[in-house]
């Protein structure tokens, strides 16, 4: 899964959470194979990647808010910590730095570096699909 977020392979749950989503331009009979043999375990991994991707973007967002920053970080870090527990700190550092990426071409603002020109987020400006 690190591996796959690295390469900017996002893998997602459908509405249902019963199908695993993968661009098709991404999906490589390897990946296919490795999905239908590992199917449960990635479902089950997906749904804690779908919840830190959340947690991520919400401290992006209350870092703008500064009022209620410190009691949301304190939350933060105690769901960071739980889902870093389930998910290893590899894949989570994969999925937050692809969501800071992706939230500064969204947003126009770092997360990282607060748009100091200072980070690897900044540094690195490829277009995401």
């Amino acid at each position: 899964m690190t591996e796959l977020w690295q390469q900017g392979v996002v893998l997602r749950l459908n509405c249902d959470r019963s199908r695993i989503l993968v661009p098709r331009r991404q999906l490589t009979p390897e990946l296919q194979a490795r999905l239908a043999q590992d199917k449960p375990e990635i479902m089950q991994l997906l749904g804690f990647v779908d919840d830190y991707r959340a947690l991520i973007r919400n401290a992006f967002a209350v870092l703008i808010d500064r009022a209620s920053a410190r009691q949301a970080l304190d939350e933060f870090a105690d769901d960071q910590a739980r889902l870093t527990d389930e998910l290893g700190a590899e894949l989570t550092s994969a999925i937050r730095d692809r969501e800071a990426r992706q939230w500064r071409q969204e947003t126009g603002l770092c997360p990282a570096c607060r748009d100091e020109g200072t980070c690897d987020v900044c540094e690195d400006d490829e277009p995401d699909d």
